[in-house]
């Protein structure tokens, strides 16, 4: 019954299983307390040929989580599901099951409750319905008993072991459960859902702006170019404000204390990965995961794959990951989006707490429990927490060092400053953990927006919820080449459009929800990077303008508001330049200076012309493709390093 991997080491000190602990069991149930039925339990696995050191570790983990000696057991690598299953099934001489066909399983209203617990199922075999059990190791007394008082029993029961039956449940309905996860936002929230990018009250006012900017244009050229150049250059402005507010304001939280041993009784924590076409990946996923610090019977990790995306369910069955963990298979249904994927293997989260990450992720060990503590001392309002993401390969070019300077002033100190003054986030895409009540009651993710992380956040932050930072931090790889990194952000970038556009729905509506902060912060966020990543070559073009006409020896423009604007416009880009490069120079870490070469950073410019493609690249495919997912692959980032003052990663 044992299985071949090496025992874990446990997570606290084992509690010495005592002579009373290992009296003889009640031999009818029921077993009323957790202390008679891990004494059933040890007795059992005791006559089984497990080693008293074994039972002790493993009754220990499970009077201190709250869980079974079966549990933990199973959970450590030391018993093997499907062996010990089939023993069962054997001692009580009913039929195991090592696979069950999904056109069997008899369906019923409330069948998804058997992908969050364990629970009989029945099934059709031939002229036979039969209940499919699993057993536990406390209650075979009672069960071994039981086919003796019933005829007829062997031939009408099985036993399974529950991954078995979970997979079968998930195909068993998945087509049903793929559509009604899809449309669960657009048909509870239409409001919500970027399904539909324009409302018909939206098409018309866009109508009307196109006319009636083309009428101003024709009719007053001058004045409608300075208008919207004023404008511009509030956004830019407001822009500049918010991040050097964020460059003094906002800092990355403090190292937290958090306990040297994991506290008793944690809750189960869902870890969600959607995955596609990462069969390269996916062994370094696996070991990424197994090194967090929780207990494996209280994790719930599912590797969320398309059916039809055969290779990289293949490499994660090869990476071998522990009975914590499952393939959910997504069948096919549009669009091909990752909130689908997530929203779809949310129906089959057991976990109160549910962390999202991406598969080329390194998230630090500690980041669970660092969520956990954060979220005992937060209130019901308190929805997410929002771990650091840390780039691993910002030494390999200047794309990946501006990158990295990107996300340095974005999570350390823009997010940190949005959280510490209650202001509305924009999730990033991974690092996520949410506590589960609240996610739902929102609505979950909305599969048609290809920027979920900044869709979610904000509509937390609109149903009264707010978001916290965390100190320890997530590793990934920045994109290393500009094709990639351009498909990557325009998909960014269109997201935050359907966001937008999702949220101008109801402006009133919005602006009440929000608060006049919240409303302006998110007007700031997302209207001013879409205004400005999209006119950033005009107003280069602009700038460069008295000193073309100068070098060429064409009179100047008037002075008066034309010269004014040039001013601020040289003003704001270049403090614009400055800010990016004070809030992400200021966060790094020292480790992370020594490694950037300075000279790098005279591409910044070039990286906002890109910047800008990327906008206008998003642009057309809202138009053409508006739910489409341009699929970006990510180069492996490093191992982390261990925790030290200037790591925290």
């Amino acid at each position: 019954m044992r299985s071949d991997k090496p025992n874990e080491p446990a997570h606290h000190p084992p509690a010495p299983i005592r002579a009373a602990d290992m009296a003889e069991a009640p031999a009818t149930p029921p077993l009323t307390s957790r202390a008679e039925r891990l004494a059933v339990e040890a007795k059992f696995f005791l006559a089984c040929g497990f080693g008293k050191p074994e039972i002790a570790r493993a009754y220990g983990a499970a009077r201190h989580n709250g869980t079974s000696l079966e549990s933990e057991l199973i959970a450590s690598g030391s018993l093997s599901p499907g062996i010990y299953y089939r023993y069962l099934a054997d001692r009580l001489d009913v039929d195991y099951l090592e696979t069950i066909d999904p056109a069997d399983v008899l369906e019923h209203d409330n069948i998804d409750i058997h992908l969050t617990r364990n629970a009989s199922i029945r099934i059709s075999r031939g002229s036979r319905i039969v209940t499919v059990h699993v057993p536990q190791a406390a209650d075979l007394p009672a069960q071994e008993a039981f086919p003796a008082r019933l005829s007829g029993f062997r031939e009408t029961a099985a036993i399974a072991a529950p991954g078995t039956i979970r997979e079968a449940v998930w195909a068993a309905r998945g087509r049903e459960r793929v559509a009604r996860t899809t449309r669960h936002l657009d048909e509870t929230r239409p409001s919500a859902s970027a399904r539909s990018i324009l409302s018909a009250p939206q098409a018309y006012v866009l109508a009307a702006a196109k006319a009636l900017a083309v009428t101003c244009l024709v009719a007053a050229p001058g004045q409608t170019l300075l208008a919207a150049h004023v404008a511009l250059s509030g956004f830019f402005l407001a822009s500049n404000i918010l991040r050097i507010l964020a460059g003094f304001l906002g800092a990355r939280p403090r190292r937290p204390v958090l306990p040297t041993h994991l506290p008793g009784d944690l809750p189960v924590y869902t870890i969600l990965v959607a995955l596609r076409h990462e069969a390269e990946i996916a062994p370094h996923l696996v070991r990424a995961l197994d090194r967090l610090h929780w207990p494996k019977s209280k994790l719930d990790v599912k590797f969320i794959c398309e059916e039809d995306d055969a290779e990289t369910i293949a490499a994660l069955s090869d990476a071998r990951p522990g009975p914590h963990c499952e393939i959910v298979r997504v069948p096919e249904y549009h669009p091909m989006t990752k909130p689908k994927a997530l929203q779809y293997a949310l129906a089959g989260a057991r976990g109160s707490l549910v962390a999202v990450y991406d598969a080329e992720d390194v998230p630090n060990p500690a980041q669970l429990l660092e969520a956990w503590c954060l979220f005992q001392e937060g209130d019901a309002h308190l929805a997410c927490v929002q771990a650091p993401l840390a780039i691993a390969n910002y030494r390999d070019g200047w794309l990946t060092t501006i990158f990295a300077l990107e996300y340095s002033g974005l999570f350390r100190a823009l997010v940190p400053f949005l959280g510490r003054f209650g202001l509305p986030i924009p999730l990033g895409g991974t690092s996520n953990h949410f506590r589960r009540e609240a996610l739902e009651a929102v609505g979950g993710w909305d599969p048609h927006n290809v920027t979920e992380d900044a869709d979610l956040g904000f509509r937390l932050y609109r149903a009264g919820y707010r978001t916290r930072v965390a100190y320890h931090a997530t590793i990934e790889a920045a994109p290393d080449t500009i094709s990639v990194w351009l498909k990557q952000r325009a998909r960014w970038l269109k997201g935050w459009l359907q966001t937008w556009l999702v949220t101008m729905r109801h402006p009133v509506g919005a602006a009440r929800e929000f608060g006049w902060r919240g409303f302006v912060t998110f007007q700031i966020l997302i209207a001013g990077m879409l205004a400005s990543s999209l006119l950033y070559p005009a107003m280069l073009a602009v700038l460069a303008l008295y000193p073309a006409r100068f070098a060429l020896g064409l009179p100047l423009l008037p002075a008066g508001p034309h010269m004014l604007l040039w001013c601020v416009d040289l003003a704001n880009i270049a403090a614009s330049f400055l800010v990016f490069l004070f809030l992400g120079w200021r966060n790094m870490t020292l480790v992370e200076r020594r490694g950037i070469r300075c000279r790098r950073m005279a591409m910044l410019p070039f990286y906002w012309l890109i910047m800008s493609a990327a906008a206008w690249r998003a642009l057309r495919q809202i138009v053409r493709h508006p739910h489409h997912w341009d699929k970006t692959p990510h180069p492996l980032p490093q191992a982390p390093k261990p925790a030290g003052k200037t790591s925290g990663a």
